[in-house]
Formats: structure tokens, C-alpha cells, sequence
């Protein structure tokens, strides 16, 4: 019995109207889900200087807490990103979201350091199988042309749950002794009725959104070449809107973390200093993309030219070296499609994966950011709650954290979305080129936050380096769908997941945290005094800045292998495509 729901594309005209209002469903349940997700992850990191204090614990066993969670979610997605290729994927997301939210809600009965452990690592679990399988079912729903800013979208969910699981847990925490309790009560019980919708969707076939796409073409009589030739035409208008889009989401992004800053400060001298500063970002932008877009106008002008001289000339030589690129990678690809011996398929899965230098090179990138990402986020609330630092209160530092994080993400994931889709034009590997460009730029940003004393020249760098530390999160999760055959995506981002987390984040938290504490003297007074805010900052600058560095120097340098990898994988779905017509012909 077929275990997928048949396509929608029987029916081109009145279908494809009810499917993409049926895809917007599924993306708002997605994106309802990837929100309760983070809030439940962070609603524990918002109230963690007082479940510290009150409980007892240091930092370094704040850091083995989060790193519980880590540790397993890693290790998790692995398995289940290889259950959810070879099974429902919607499935495997509604258990995933039933299992952290029962996990989630019994966090509120810990009373010990052992108890908020084992609760962590349950809620681990169950996060695990969540992501791989919701990225390859979305990938589903949605067609390689939208997928890089849906995907951003979807992000978003997460910044948004970030931000409430912060600013709840700490608001929550701040009511009393033992309150803290309540607000893991509050997040938990949601996630039972999401699990449900998540089991009624619909499973969509297996690359369905591309074929929709490409028999829509083929019956509409467009040609490739026409195709080309009106999106050419209309090039500098495109670039001219994204870039405007961009622009606008930057400077807002910059007023309203600005006026957020300013009320939870009560300083307007920093929401002023934001908007400043903005203004002459987006202007300086703004002149720079001027001269790019003339550019853009005269480099189409001579391409236009160039094809009608050589029309024809260079096509025996562009055959064969395509030729040659198929006879080297579609073994890999094709292999990834065997499913005869379950121990030998998982073996040609994995090998066939690794082969793909792209998702390698976004793996790598993903291993040393996700380590600043971990490392910065758990201990941020805690950072800005010293008495060394800024000295806020538990909520003012987790409202901070939470609020400004998610406004300067959510700028930086939709620039990121659009970024890559005008430098696409220029660069295949544009996804892979913004993620790198993000993190390089990301380095310096976040050491002057961590080392500068001023309140104001703190929340500015720390805003821009939460929106450059994001802008990879659309274009990196697009180019690993895009770069990977649809029967392996759930597997490679299971696989790119593990590794990243693995080698990158799991352990970040317990090393910042065991390096902070042996940068104390007293070896955890100045925690339990508030006074930690240098030692703290130590380890992070050691640490992170490094770490940043790579991710940005790797993304820049490997961003040539997508273009290569991106063809191989759409064979290696022809392929597929043309093997379950014979067998449903026999």
C-alpha cells in the first residue's frame, strides 16, 4: 500500500489553487509549531538565574543542564531523520511535538539539579525528530523557487518563540519563589493540540511542489530559453524591489529595537542612537546597490549580446562537460535511491550524502556557529544581569535578550532571504556565499559587544551581531533541500544536524560555563553575588569570536560546489521520477 497521499497535479487549473491555499495550512501549522518549539527550549534559559539561585546550582551545572538538552536532541535526529524518509513525516512531527510538550510541562515538578537533567534531556527527544522531518515536509509543499524564503518565514517562528520563552520564563520567574514553575505549565500544554493538527495534514509526495512546477511549464508551452529571456528583461526591476524590501525591513528592524531597547533601559538616548545609526546603514546601502543595479543593467546588456554572437557555438563543448559532471556524481545520487537491503541502503545513504561537498561545507559552517549561537544565547540573560555589566533585573535582562534578539533576527533571516536571491543571478552558490558573508562580518561585531562598557555601544553591536548571526538561517536551510535529492532530505538534514550539533553547540554550553567558573577566584561566588559579568565575558570572547571567524571564511571559499550539486541532485529525482513511471506502467 502506497504510504503518501497522491499528487495534486492531476488537475493544473483549479488544483493548484487549492494547493497552495492547502500549503499555506500546513506552513502556518509548521510555523505555529517551530514557535513552540523555541519557546519551550527557552523559556528554562529566561528564568535560569533564578532556578540557579534558588536551587542551588552554579554555572557550570546551568551549562550541563543545557547541554543535557543539547547533547540528546543531537544525537536524536539522526534516527529520526532516517524514520522520516521511509515513513509519514507528519507522523513523526506530531509524536516529536507530543513528547517535548508531556516533557515541558513535567519540568515544572523538578526540584533538583538530577530532575531538571532528565526533564531536558526528555524534552531533547522529543525536539529531535521534529526539525528534520518538518524541513523535508515543507521542502514538499513549496517548490525550489520559494523554498529560500519560506524557509526564512518558517524561521521566524522560532526567533518569535525565543523571544516569548524568554521574556515569559524571566517575567514568570521574577513573581516570587517557585513561580518559575508556572511558566513551564504555560508552554507545555499548548504543544498537545498542535500535535494533533500536525497528524491530520496531508503528506504531500516526494518532491511534489518541483514536479507541480515543471509540468505546469511543460503544459503552458514555455520554453527555457523564453523563460530566461522574460526574466532577464525584467532583472533590474526584480533586484530594484528586493533590495527596497531589504532596505525597509532593516531600518525597521532598527526602529523598533531601538524603541524596544529605549522602553525596557528607560534610556531614549539609545533608541535614538538605533535610528541614527540605521538611517545611515540603509543609506549607505542604498548607494552601493544604486551602482550595483547600474551595473546589473550593463552586464545584462552584454550578455544579451554575447548569447546572440555565439548562439549555438558553445553547445557541443557545454554537453560534454555536462556529460562529465553527470558520469561523476550520478552514481552517488543514484545509489541514494536503492532500498533492497535496509543495512546496505543506510550505508549508500550516508556515503552518498558525504559525497555531496555542499551539504559537507554547510555542515561545517552550521559546527561553528551553532557553538557561538549556543554558547552566547544560554548565557545571555545572566550576561546582562551582572552587576559588572549592565545590571538589569532577571526580567529586564531576559525581555532584552529575548526581544531584541527576535526583532534583529527577523530582519537579519528576511535580508538573508533576499540577499541570496540577488546575488543568485551572479553566483550559483549564492545561499552558501550569504551565509558566509553573515558570520564573517558577525566576528568582529560580536567582539566589540562583549568588550565595550557603554550601555548604548552594547545594545547596538549586540543588534547588529543577532542579525548578522541569523542571516544564514533561510538560505543554509534552502541550499541543503536544494543540494540533496528529495528521497535523502529528511536524512541530510538529520545528518547536517547531528554533526553541526555534535562538534559544535552541545558542549558549548558546559565549556562557557566551566570556563566562566574557572575564571573566578572564588570558583562560583561571584554568580551567587552577581558579579560574574567578566568572567563570563571572557569565556565568550575566547571562544565565540574564533568560531565565527571559520564559519564565515568556510561559507565564502566553498560556495563553489552548489551549482554542481544542485544538478546532480535534480538527475538524481529524474531519475526517480522515471523509474516509478515503469514501475507503475508494469
Amino acid at each position: 500500500m502506497e504510504p503518501f497521499a497522491p499528487s495534486v497535479s492531476a488537475d493544473l487549473g483549479a488544483s493548484k489553487r487549492r494547493a497552495s491555499g492547502y500549503a499555506t495550512y500546513a506552513f502556518a501549522i509548521m510555523f505555529s509549531i517551530n514557535f513552540l518549539n523555541y519557546m519551550d527550549r527557552y523559556v528554562f534559559t529566561g528564568a535560569s538565574t533564578t532556578i540557579g539561585q534558588e536551587l542551588g546550582l552554579g554555572l557550570d551545572q546551568l551549562g550541563y543542564i543545557a547541554s543535557a538538552f543539547l547533547i540528546v536532541y543531537t544525537l536524536g535526529t539522526l534516527p529520526f531523520g532516517i524514520w522520516a524518509d521511509r515513513t509519514r513525516r507528519k507522523n513523526v512531527v506530531a509524536l516529536c511535538v507530543a513528547i517535548w510538550s508531556l516533557a515541558t510541562a513535567l519540568t515544572a515538578l523538578a526540584s533538583n539539579f538530577i530532575a531538571l537533567f532528565l526533564s531536558r534531556m526528555v524534552l531533547g527527544i522529543g525536539e529531535a525528530g521534529y526539525y528534520p522531518a518538518g524541513t523535508a515536509l515543507l521542502s514538499d509543499y513549496y517548490s525550489r523557487k520559494k523554498r529560500a524564503q519560506i524557509m526564512s518565514r518558517w524561521g521566524v517562528g522560532s526567533l518569535i518563540g525565543l523571544m516569548v520563552g524568554f521574556v515569559l520564563g524571566g517575567f514568570i520567574a521574577g513573581l516570587g519563589k517557585g513561580s518559575w514553575r508556572l511558566a513551564f505549565l504555560i508552554s507545555g500544554v499548548p504543544g498537545l493540540l498542535l500535535a494533533f493538527l500536525a497528524w491530520r495534514l496531508r503528506e504531500p509526495r516526494r518532491n511534489e511542489a518541483d514536479e507541480q512546477e515543471e509540468a505546469e511549464a511543460e503544459r503552458l508551452d514555455r520554453p527555457r530559453e523564453a523563460e530566461e529571456a522574460k526574466a532577464e528583461t525584467s532583472l533590474v526591476q526584480v533586484h530594484l524591489k528586493s533590495v527596497m524590501n531589504a532596505l525597509i525591513y532593516l531600518w525597521g528592524g532598527f526602529i523598533v529595537g531601538g524603541i524596544v531597547s529605549g522602553l525596557v533601559l528607560k534610556n531614549w538616548g539609545v533608541a535614538l542612537t538605533f535610528i541614527l545609526i540605521g538611517l545611515v546603514l540603509v543609506v549607505v546601502i542604498a548607494l552601493l546597490a544604486i551602482g550595483g543595479l547600474l551595473f546589473v543593467r550593463r552586464w545584462q546588456g552584454g550578455r544579451l549580446e554575447g548569447r546572440a554572437a555565439v548562439s549555438g557555438a558553445g553547445e557541443p563543448e557545454t554537453a560534454s562537460l555536462e556529460g562529465r559532471e553527470a558520469a561523476s556524481s550520478a552514481a552517488p545520487a543514484e545509489e541514494g535511491l536503492s532500498f533492497s537491503v535496509p543495512g546496505r541502503q543506510l550505508w549508500r545513504d550516508f556515503t552518498s550524502l558525504l559525497r555531496i561537498r555542499s551539504l559537507v561545507v554547510l555542515t561545517l559552517i552550521q559546527v561553528f556557529a551553532f557553538y557561538a549561537q549556543g554558547a552566547s544565547v544560554t548565557f545571555l540573560p545572566i550576561y546582562l544581569h551582572q552587576k559588572d555589566t549592565l545590571g538589569l533585573t532577571v526580567a529586564q535582562s531576559a525581555t532584552l535578550s529575548g526581544v531584541v534578539v527576535v526583532i534583529a533576527g527577523i530582519a537579519g533571516m528576511i535580508i538573508g532571504g533576499y540577499l541570496a536571491d540577488i546575488l543568485n543571478t551572479f553566483h550559483p552558490g549564492a545561499r552558501i556565499l550569504v551565509c558566509g558573508i553573515g558570520f564573517l562580518l558577525c566576528a568582529p561585531c560580536f567582539a566589540l559587544a562583549v568588550t565595550v562598557h557603554s550601555t548604548t555601544a552594547f545594545m547596538v553591536f549586540f543588534f547588529i551581531t543577532a542579525m548578522l548571526i541569523l542571516l544564514y538561517n533561510g538560505p543554509c536551510t534552502a541550499a541543503i533541500q536544494d543540494t540533496v535529492p528529495s528521497a535523502l532530505r529528511a536524512s541530510a538534514v538529520a545528518l547536517a544536524l547531528l554533526l553541526a550539533h555534535l562538534l559544535g553547540d552541545a558542549f558549548a554550553p558546559s565549556l562557557i560555563g566551566v570556563l566562566a567558573q574557572s575564571f573566578d577566584p572564588t570558583h562560583g561566588g561571584h554568580f551567587m553575588h552577581d558579579v560574574a559579568g567578566q568572567d563570563l565575558r571572557l569565556a565568550l570572547l575566547v571562544t565565540c569570536v574564533p568560531m565565527l571567524a571559520l564559519a564565515g571564511l568556510v561559507g565564502i571559499f566553498g560556495a563553489r560546489w552548489m551549482k554542481g550539486d544542485v544538478a546532480a541532485a535534480q538527475r538524481a529525482d529524474a531519475l526517480a521520477r522515471a523509474q516509478r513511471s515503469r514501475a507503475a506502467m508494469a
